[in-house]
Formats: structure tokens, sequence, C-alpha cells
């Protein structure tokens, strides 16, 4: 009986997580078909999916572990998991001749190699600096993080600067 229960709440997990993701893709259009009240509204539906989702991984993993536990979680299973995953499905829509999705694969696959670049780059920092805070910026287009500043335009996407989302600290 509980296995049918967090099947359940897997789909569940998954429905708001696309939903949410949709919203934002709702906001942009509304936003340059010049629908910024609807934007807006889809902006905050596309947030509270996105909380309400988070709260339903929370039950399904578990409370979060110490920092110790999440980091060999993310960068040794979850990323890697990730990595393999774009892969697969770039050589299979580059099978298809489908340079669309391949494209956007391929370039999941290698910001996702970046992210543990990023926590190589942070594991070797020492002396006073280790425990400064970066700033991360993060390509809305494509995902690509760069440390301290944005750059002009995206080494993945080519975006522009202005593509890029400074993550508070």
């Amino acid at each position: 009986m509980k296995q049918i229960l967090e099947d359940q709440l897997q789909q569940l997990f998954l429905q708001m997580t696309l939903g949410s993701a949709r919203k934002k893709i709702y906001a942009m259009r509304a936003t340059k078909e010049g629908q910024h009240e609807l934007a807006h509204l889809f902006s905050a539906i596309s947030s509270s999916e996105a909380a309400q989702a988070a709260r339903i991984l929370m039950q399904l993993r578990g409370r979060t572990g110490s920092h110790e536990h999440n980091r060999l979680l993310a960068l040794e299973q979850e990323i890697p998991a990730t990595i393999a995953s774009c892969e697969k499905i770039a050589q299979l829509a580059d099978d298809w001749e489908d340079k669309a999705i391949h494209g956007v694969c391929a370039q999941s696959a290698k910001v996702q190699r970046m992210h543990l670049n990023l926590h190589k780059k942070l594991e070797r920092r020492s002396g006073p600096d280790q425990n400064q805070v970066s700033s991360y910026h993060v390509c809305r287009f494509c995902g690509f993080i760069m440390a301290d500043k944005a750059p002009d335009n995206c080494p993945i996407c080519t975006a522009p600067a202005s593509r890029f989302q400074q993550v508070p600290a």
C-alpha cells in the first residue's frame, strides 16, 4: 500500500515540476505578446508550483541530510545520472536527426559537467577565501552557471549577459 502512495507522490511531483516549468514559458510568451498581467500571473503560478513540488519532494526523500550527505547525493549520484540521461537522449536525437533536441540535451550534459567543476573549484579553496560566498549568475536559457560575474555572452548557448540572473546568496 505504501508503494502505491509513493508512486502517486512521484507522479504528482513530476506534474508540479513540469507545470512550473511550463508556466515560466507561458509567462515569457505572454510578456512577448504584451500581456504583462497574464505573464505576472503565470510567473506567480510557476513559483507556487515549484514550492509545492519542493514540499512533495521532501516527503518522497525524507528530510534533507547533512551537507555532506547532500553533497554526496547531488555530486556523486544525481548529477552524473542527469549527465548520462542527457547524453543518451542526445544520441537518440542524433540518430533520428533531430538537431534541436540533440542540441538541448548535449548542452545540458555540458552544463551539468560544469556544475561538477564548480564544486571542485569550491573544494580547492583554502585560507581566507574558504568561507567567502561566491556570486553566481545563471543563464536563464541554457542553465550555465558563471561565478563572480555574468559573461558578455554565454559560452554554451551564446545568450547575452542580460539573459543571466544573479542567484542571491
